[in-house]
C-alpha cells in the first residue's frame, strides 16, 4: 500500500538521516518552523510539501480556537487581530495598502486613482486554519492569511480571461462589476487549494475559481453560473412558513469537479 507521507528530503548535514530530520521537523511549532525554512533549500522543499503540511497540522492541532478580527487603528493602518476565546490580544497582522492608477485605453493618460485611504478590510470566510479577507470598496481583492506564520497568499484581483471578452462584447465596463463573496476548500488527493469567487455583472451573478497554493497563485477561471439566483448581500431577509419556504434554496459548489450541486 502507497504511503500519503511525503519523501523526505535530504539532510543538509551528513549527521542526520532524512528521516530524523523529517520527524524532527513535524514537531517544532508553526511559527518556528516558518523561519527554519530559510536554512536551506532542502528544508524549505520539506517544510512546504502539502503532505507535511497536513501532517503537521494534525499533529498540532490541539491548540485552542482563535478568533480572526479586521482592524483599523487611529493611524488608518488595517490588518488582521488573532485574538483567543477570552478576548485576549494574540497578535495583529497588518496588511499592504493599495493604490491603483486608471488609464484610459485609448490615449494611455491617467483618468483617476483608487487608493486603500478611508478603506477597511473584512474577514470573508476562516477555514482550514486559514483566513479569507478582502477590502470593501476594492472587493475584487481577496488575500488568505495563514494566521500562525503571517504568510499571506494575494489572489489575482483581475477577472478571468473568459470574463473579461464577455464584458467586452456586452460593453460592460469592469470596474461597475461587484463582488460579492469567496469562499475556499482544499482538494484532498492534491492538497491544493481552490477558491470560489461570486461577482454581480448586470443582472446576473457569475462565478469564477482559481487553484493555487503557497508557492502558486494561478489564474482565474470562468465557471458556470449558478443554477439559481443567489442571495450574496450582507442581509438576507426571507420568510418561512410552516418551516419551509418555497422560494429558498442552498447552493453549493464541488471543489474537486468544480460543478454546482
Amino acid at each position: 500500500m502507497s504511503s500519503s507521507k511525503p519523501r523526505p528530503a535530504a539532510s543538509s548535514s551528513g549527521d542526520l538521516p532524512a528521516d530524523a530530520l523529517y520527524e524532527v521537523l513535524l514537531r517544532i511549532p508553526a511559527k518556528d518552523l516558518c523561519r527554519l525554512r530559510a536554512v536551506c533549500p532542502s528544508w524549505r522543499a520539506l517544510t512546504s510539501d502539502p503532505f507535511f503540511i497536513a501532517a503537521h497540522m494534525c499533529r498540532h492541532h490541539t491548540a485552542p480556537p482563535l478568533l480572526a478580527i479586521a482592524y483599523r487603528d487611529d493611524g488608518e493602518v488595517n490588518g488582521v487581530e488573532i485574538s483567543n476565546i477570552f478576548g485576549n490580544l494574540v497578535k495583529r497582522i497588518p496588511i499592504t495598502e493599495y493604490e491603483i492608477v486608471l488609464v484610459n485605453k485609448s490615449s494611455g493618460d491617467a483618468v483617476g486613482q483608487i487608493s486603500s485611504k478611508g478603506d477597511s478590510i473584512r474577514v470573508v470566510r476562516a477555514q482550514l486554519d486559514l483566513v479569507c479577507f478582502n477590502w470593501i470598496s476594492y472587493s475584487r481583492a481577496f488575500w488568505v492569511l495563514n494566521p500562525a506564520t503571517g504568510a499571506t497568499i494575494t489572489l489575482p484581483s483581475d477577472f478571468s480571461e473568459e470574463l473579461v471578452n464577455e464584458l467586452e462584447v456586452e460593453g460592460i465596463n469592469k470596474w461597475r462589476s461587484q463582488v460579492h463573496s469567496c469562499a475556499f476548500g482544499q482538494v484532498s488527493s492534491t492538497k491544493e487549494y481552490k477558491a470560489l469567487r461570486i461577482s454581480t455583472i448586470g443582472d446576473r451573478k457569475v462565478c469564477e475559481i482559481i487553484t493555487f497554493n503557497d508557492m502558486n497563485q494561478g489564474n482565474w477561471r470562468r465557471k458556470q453560473d449558478p443554477p439559481t439566483h443567489i442571495c450574496a448581500g450582507r442581509k438576507m431577509r426571507c420568510v418561512v412558513v410552516n418551516g419551509y419556504n418555497p422560494s429558498f434554496k442552498v447552493c453549493g459548489i464541488k471543489v474537486h469537479q468544480e460543478v454546482h450541486l
